[in-house]
């Protein structure tokens, strides 16, 4: 979204693992959050994946080893100043894996991280 928002309360924002048309009901951990000023992004390991000698791979590297990052983390929302921080932070977040959370915290950086199960944990101040 770009712009005033609409209303005070702000941009209103489904943040979910699965991409759906918004009068689609999704599976798994749904939340809405509003958003008035800078960024939210979401990356993810459960969608841009694919099959390959038995094994599930997605699109988000690990730069250290250049293979998929380690599946801690299926989704990663970050909200910061802008939308490209928050992409950042969110991606390098899935790369991080076990230490994101503690990461997103020292950068003061609101998040909402959801496990491979299906577990949800958010981190400084989101909502």
């Amino acid at each position: 979204m770009a712009g005033p928002p609409p209303t005070e309360a702000g941009w209103s924002i489904r943040v979910q693992d699965t991409t759906l048309p918004l009068d689609d009901t999704p599976e798994g951990p749904t939340q809405v959050v509003s958003v008035r000023v800078g960024g939210l992004a979401t990356s993810s390991t459960a969608a841009r994946r694919w099959h390959h000698g038995g094994d599930v791979l997605h699109h988000i590297l690990d730069p250290r080893t250049g293979l998929p990052a380690t599946p801690v983390w299926r989704t990663v929302s970050v909200a910061a100043a802008t939308c490209a921080d928050a992409n950042t932070a969110a991606t390098a977040a899935i790369i991080r894996g076990h230490r994101a959370p503690g990461w997103l915290t020292s950068l003061n950086l609101p998040a909402r991280l959801v496990s491979q199960d299906g577990a949800v944990r958010t981190v400084a101040g989101w909502p």
